[in-house]
């Protein structure tokens, strides 16, 4: 009686244990069942219905009493929101040229709000046409702030300048 470790490493080209042939003494041989025919075997061929010749039944196409209709995907759920860059850049030159123009209401620190006021106004400007062209007028809004914010930065530095001729601050 030997005793074969089942973990040990085998060979993989070493012939292969025939069915009803068993391993371990004293156990049952494997065998086939009956339902099973011989390796390469085709299984008997079945007719539809037991009538020779028969077709399949139809299938029901759609629109059918008592078939439910087809789901559709809805993937047009949310609109498509088209942006305009140039509308919020616009507004952020314009906030950065107030910002400079009240720095220079109370100091003498330069003209950069005059700068970057006719800056945000030239963007404004341009945000307003292509506002214009895009359907749904996108950053319209932010367009006609940035103007506004430009054309007050102008006149705070220009009130500076006055203030500062006048008074001799």
């Amino acid at each position: 009686m030997s005793y074969q470790d089942p973990y040990a490493p085998q060979d993989a080209y070493a012939p292969q244990q025939q069915p009803g042939n068993s391993a371990v003494p004293g156990t049952p041989a494997y065998t086939q069942p009956g339902a099973y025919g011989q390796p390469g075997a085709y299984p008997p061929q079945q007719q539809p219905y037991g009538q020779p010749g028969a077709y399949p039944p139809q299938q029901q196409p759609y629109g059918q009493p008592g078939a439910y209709p087809p789901q559709q995907q809805n993937y047009a759920s949310a609109p498509m929101r088209s942006i305009n860059p140039w509308a919020n850049r616009a507004l952020i030159s314009g906030a950065i040229s107030i910002v400079l123009a009240v720095l220079k209401l109370f100091s003498n620190i330069g003209y950069a709000g005059l700068i970057t006021g006719a800056f945000a106004i030239y963007r404004g400007i341009t945000a307003l046409v292509l506002a214009n062209r895009i359907p749904g007028k996108p950053g319209r809004i932010q367009a006609i702030l940035a103007i506004g914010l430009g054309v007050l930065a102008w006149l705070l530095v220009l009130l500076s300048l006055g203030l500062r001729g006048a008074g001799g601050l």
